[in-house]
């Protein structure tokens, strides 16, 4: 791979990391501490890099189960340094997190019939 491969894919994957939820708790924690909300997702990015490859090492080592429960346990961090953190907020999380792996399977195996019907008509 030359290095113009590895910046069209890194290119490639900026625009899946942007994310309405993102930029939406930027907002949300931004104003909690009357912040301003583009300083604090500039150095967020930073920091966040980090996690990021551990997300995807959890990934692609241990599947998407375990990127799941770490997503869940940022999250929650996440309301404990920020001062916020209810048990409520803690249980919305992890049926989210169960509707998201839940979507993930499911839309794996759907897409997998999808093609195989498509290709059976072709």
């Amino acid at each position: 791979m030359s290095l113009i491969d590895y910046i069209i894919t890194s290119i490639a994957f900026a625009f899946f990391v942007v994310c309405p939820r993102m930029a939406g708790m930027c907002s949300v924690v931004s104003k909690i501490r009357s912040l301003n909300p583009y300083i604090v997702s500039c150095l967020g990015t930073v920091i966040s890099t980090p996690l990021i490859i551990l997300m995807m090492y959890l990934t692609t080592q241990f599947g998407i189960t375990s990127a799941i429960i770490l997503a869940v346990l940022t999250d929650i961090i996440s309301s404990i340094i920020m001062g916020i953190f209810n048990i409520k907020y803690a249980i919305e999380i992890v049926i989210i997190a169960i509707f998201v792996w839940i979507g993930v399977v499911v839309a794996s195996k759907t897409s997998t019939m999808i093609v195989n019907i498509i290709k059976k008509m072709l």
